[in-house]
């Protein structure tokens, strides 16, 4: 019983050590640079022509001019997986908050952590691992360490095989490209 009182508490202590770490390697900083590829591309009312662009709108509306301390939860947890359409600045700028929503409840399920695991786990085609290079590149060496520190504790806690799975390769992903 000590034995695993002893594991939950490491396990705490260092997701408690993850998520103080955030604001200091990812330190906060009012945005004001492009947020997607199609910044501005949008007509004024959506049409089904230009229906696409309404999650890159929307990225838009919530981000500009915002640091990602003031992103909302709620803004994060209804849109998991939109963080691929940042630009890298804007990736730079606002993946903490994605990580910090990816941290919660780490025991339980989050779609949030779900769709953050998925990007950074390489695919098989070139085109998805040019992307994949792409954002982690967009990373400081620091930002990159946390972001495997991030992943391999989904590796180790998440309760989905599958997830812990992807989390694992996005480890090796990593650890093999930098």
């Amino acid at each position: 019983m000590s034995e695993n009182f002893h594991e939950d508490n490491s396990a705490d202590e260092r997701m408690a050590a993850l998520r103080d770490s955030v604001p200091r390697i990812f330190p906060p900083v009012v945005y004001q640079g492009p947020v997607t590829r199609f910044d501005g591309a949008w007509l004024q009312e959506l049409t089904e022509e230009n229906a696409i662009l309404d999650d890159d709108k929307f990225l838009y509306e919530e981000l500009l001019g915002r640091q990602w301390t003031e992103v909302p939860r709620d803004v994060v947890h209804a849109i998991p997986a939109l963080f691929v359409f940042l630009t890298h600045e804007a990736l730079v700028a606002f993946l903490p908050a994605w990580i910090m929503c990816a941290l919660e409840d780490i025991n339980g399920e989050n779609e949030v952590r779900e769709y953050f695991i998925y990007p950074f786990s390489p695919s098989k085609e070139a085109s998805q691992r040019d992307f994949t290079l792409g954002m982690l590149r967009a990373l400081n060496p620091d930002r990159r360490s946390l972001l495997r520190s991030v992943s391999m504790e989904f590796a180790q806690r998440e309760r989905n095989e599958y997830l812990r799975g992807h989390a694992s390769a996005a480890v090796k992903f990593i650890d093999d490209n930098f």
